[in-house]
């Protein structure tokens, strides 16, 4: 069993002793090389057609690029990664100020920031790059919070079935009524089945969202776990990319990749895994491993070189990464501005170790 709270000192056993470990049915790999190779190995892959008959309540919604496998995953990239370009990015990072400015501002006295602050950027950003109207950011944040947050697979599918209904139509209303927006130019790319297309859509709001809450939360509190790296970062802001960067490294959002499959049979050292069997690359035992990283354990927010794998590699390396750190730098940024005190209490941490974070943060905020 790996603690929740601080999982750390296991994944560092796991990684001295046996490093590619079987476990409640998957291998577990945990050195830095074998996690880096799995996710570039294409005798490693995530299509899932290789390990059927799992009960998925979002099973209507995983047919995008996180999912699937070259040809397919080169096609699906290929139509989304204008929506990541520098001209977008420049133009939501002013957005991304305008919406910190505002959620900040009004914080003041005993606050929970994930609530407060990490939650709703996330959707809000993401609504504005897709194009649905901000105004159902809210009913965005509901359906969001039940298929990411509740591990109850009846609200899981019945937010992942109202968001699909909500995505077909808004679909229909930009074939009807075409926008200069992402969710027009997808609509009419002619390049997409019904179901890519509304998992594309999903994926594009979902993908980034849990990911940038966790890095906001998890790297907010080691800022206030290290006071000194605190008071270095507000003496020079410019260390502020960076400090996400080794956030990412020293505790990031996402404990292990998603599920990876072996199409063949694959080594590790001597361990051989058979075809068709799962396997988790763990990002968290990977980006403190010492063959990679002087000093593991300590929290540098200068660190360089800094070759994290905190959001993946390879092909599979997030799309919206780009997005992810510009939102952790905007609101970490602006939050560290202020005067930070960790209320008293134990943190309750995210269930399972794939989504890496705290439920909730409570601060006292002053000016």
């Amino acid at each position: 069993m790996i603690p929740r709270a601080d999982p750390h000192p296991a994944l560092h056993r796991m990684r001295a002793g046996t490093p590619v470990v079987r476990r409640n049915g998957a291998w577990y790999l945990t050195r830095y090389a074998d996690v880096q190779r799995a996710l570039l190995d294409p005798a490693i892959g995530r299509q899932v057609t290789v390990h059927e008959g799992v009960d998925d309540p979002l099973a209507m919604v995983r047919r995008n690029m996180f999912n699937l496998d070259p040809p397919d995953h080169t096609r699906l990239r290929r139509l989304m990664a204008p929506a990541f370009g520098p001209r977008t990015v420049a133009r939501l990072e002013r957005r991304i100020d305008e919406i910190v400015t505002e959620l900040v501002a009004g914080l003041h006295g005993e606050v929970d920031v994930i609530q407060q602050v990490a939650l709703p950027l996330p959707i809000l950003v993401m609504a504005d790059l897709v194009g649905f109207p901000s105004a159902d950011a809210a009913k965005l944040r509901v359906w969001s919070d039940a298929m990411l947050r509740s591990y109850q697979a009846p609200r899981v599918r019945a937010a992942g079935l109202a968001f699909v209904r909500y995505i077909e139509e808004q679909l229909a209303e930009r074939r009807e009524t075409p926008r200069d927006d992402l969710l027009t130019r997808l609509a009419l790319s002619g390049e997409l089945d019904h179901e890519e297309l509304v998992s594309s859509v999903f994926q594009l709001v979902m993908a980034g969202d849990e990911t940038t809450v966790n890095l906001i939360g998890n790297g907010l509190l080691e800022l206030l776990r290290h006071p000194a790296q605190l008071a270095r970062l507000r003496a020079d802001p410019g260390l502020i990319g960076s400090a996400v960067e080794e956030m990412m490294r020293f505790n990031g959002p996402v404990g292990h990749s998603r599920p990876l499959y072996a199409l063949a049979d694959v080594a590790f050292g001597d361990v051989v895994i058979p075809r068709g069997d799962m396997i988790i690359p763990v990002l968290l035992a990977a980006n403190r491993d010492p063959a990679v990283f002087p000093d593991p354990d300590v929290f540098d927010i200068a660190r360089t070189p800094n070759r994290h794998l905190g959001l993946g590699h390879g092909i599979h390396f997030c799309l919206g990464a780009a997005l992810a750190r510009l939102q952790a730098r905007a609101a970490i940024g602006a939050l560290v501005r202020r005067s930070l005190e960790l209320l008293p209490g134990e943190l309750e941490w995210t269930p399972d170790l794939f989504i890496h974070g705290v439920r909730r943060l409570p601060l006292r905020v002053g000016p």
